[in-house]
């Protein structure tokens, strides 16, 4: 597997991971967050975010699911999908490894999706480094985003050298010097061994006992 757990301090070893973690929390010094113990407050009051009505404790990984459907005022239809790729709380991408995926997903995902009743509006990695989200016009099956999300993890297998990352400049990316294709590629063959399955909400959903609780 390539998804690891972070933060304190990484050891690679034999194109693994191992790693000791801890919550931080929003507490900054000097510019710098700072680690401490797992606080939960319930704060002010804040829209519950549709992401956040799953049960994460549940996820599959790797797996497609249906995130939203919306339909614009003048009758598009607009999807989005979770793209999971690690098992949350248990997995995360390395940093590089899923910049470069960005830069290269993007593509790859269009070229194997896009079509007269599909086209991607958007595909960027997940704050907690499990996934990435996809926002589309169209409502193309589970299936055919996990067959297309699998054609595009051998594209990356594919891609020679660093240098053919797209985009991989001062001028086009914000962090140009923080890619790995070596990371990249391990998260592609990873992906490709374990097989993509399909979370359906109705499965994760969470109980309005557990929403009231947290």
């Amino acid at each position: 597997m390539f998804c690891i757990i972070v933060p304190l301090f990484v050891v690679e070893k034999e194109a693994k991971f191992y790693t000791k973690h801890t919550f931080f929390q929003a507490t900054s010094e000097n510019g710098m967050i700072l680690p401490s113990q797992s606080q939960h407050t319930k704060g002010t009051a804040m829209p519950l975010l549709d992401s956040f009505t799953v049960d994460h404790t549940r996820m599959h990984a790797p797996a497609v699911r249906v995130a939203k459907n919306m339909r614009t005022p003048k009758g598009d239809d607009i999807t989005v999908f979770d793209l999971r790729f690690c098992v949350p709380n248990q997995e995360i991408l390395p940093e590089k490894g899923i910049h470069t995926l960005e830069h290269l997903f993007a593509g790859f995902m269009r070229e194997h999706l896009n079509g007269a009743n599909v086209e991607i509006i958007d595909i960027s990695p997940m704050g907690c480094r499990t996934g990435f989200y996809m926002s589309l016009i169209g409502t193309p099956s589970e299936e055919a985003v996990a067959a297309a999300w699998q054609a595009a993890m051998q594209d990356i297998l594919n891609v020679q050298d660093q240098s053919q990352i797209p985009e991989l400049n001062e001028y086009q990316c914000g962090t140009y010097r923080m890619h790995s294709l070596e990371e990249a590629q391990q998260i592609a063959r990873n992906i490709l061994a374990r097989q993509i399955g399909i979370n359906k909400n109705a499965d994760l959903a969470l109980s309005e006992d557990i929403l009231g609780k947290l």
